[in-house]
């Protein structure tokens, strides 16, 4: 131990004295997450950083000395995902307004759009009727799958720049322009996140399958004849 805080190289001085079955290799068990190694030998190393020495400390095996090689965060693997940053102009169906004269008004900015004669911002600020409106319209980066379907669908079809015709949606009817796309990876605590949402979803969807189940199996149908 004292050779090797002292610099020697602990993989000659593994090949030299010991007795584990890694002596070939000098003494190296290679990356293994930390329920497989012996406990003795997690707590020993748990405050030391890369390079340092522990020991010796004793086992039922025998006596130890260690060198810690490196440590790494376990976790999920890297994983990209796709994101869109987009503005829309939204104008909700109404009494007022149909949803048939929601798309002509917005056919009508998308054709001011294409002559040049607005901006989208503008366009979005004075008529656009959801908390988007104050910025232009605009809706930040979002992931595949934020969005209603049918809103999906048609900005996934938009290349950077391109305005939709008017969408129709669940919330109203939206004229769309895709400012830009990327590939960004998640990060640890991004896909945690991911995995508990499709956990979530799952039990949500487990759970309505049991209550209709259950609903079904409560209810009856009963034939009577029509009165004499």
């Amino acid at each position: 131990a004292d050779r090797a805080r002292a610099g020697g190289d602990f993989a000659e001085l593994a090949r030299e004295f010991s007795d584990g079955a890694e002596r070939a290799n000098g003494g190296q068990f290679g990356l293994r997450p930390a329920e497989r190694l012996p406990e003795l030998f997690v707590e020993s190393t748990r405050s030391l950083s890369a390079g340092s020495i522990a020991g010796p400390v004793r086992s039922p095996a025998g006596f130890h000395v260690l060198k810690v090689i490196e440590k790494r965060q376990s976790g999920l693997p890297d994983a990209t995902v796709n994101e869109t940053r987009a503005r829309h102009i939204l104008l909700r169906v109404t009494p007022q307004l149909s949803e048939a004269d929601a798309v002509a008004r917005l056919a009508g900015f998308r054709q001011q759009l294409l002559a040049g004669q607005a901006t989208f911002e503008a366009l979005a600020r004075e008529h656009s009727q959801d908390g988007s409106a104050q910025d232009g319209g605009n809706l930040g980066w979002a992931q595949t799958g934020q969005f209603v379907p049918e809103f999906e669908a048609a900005m996934s079809r938009l290349r950077p720049g391109e305005v939709s015709p008017p969408v129709v949606s669940r919330f109203g009817v939206h004229l769309i322009r895709v400012e830009e796309r990327r590939q960004s990876t998640l990060t640890a605590r991004d896909q945690r996140e991911m995995v508990r949402g499709l956990v979530r979803e799952k039990k949500i969807t487990e759970a309505l399958r049991t209550w209709v189940q259950d609903v079904r199996g409560r209810a009856y149908v009963e034939y009577r004849d029509a009165p004499q």
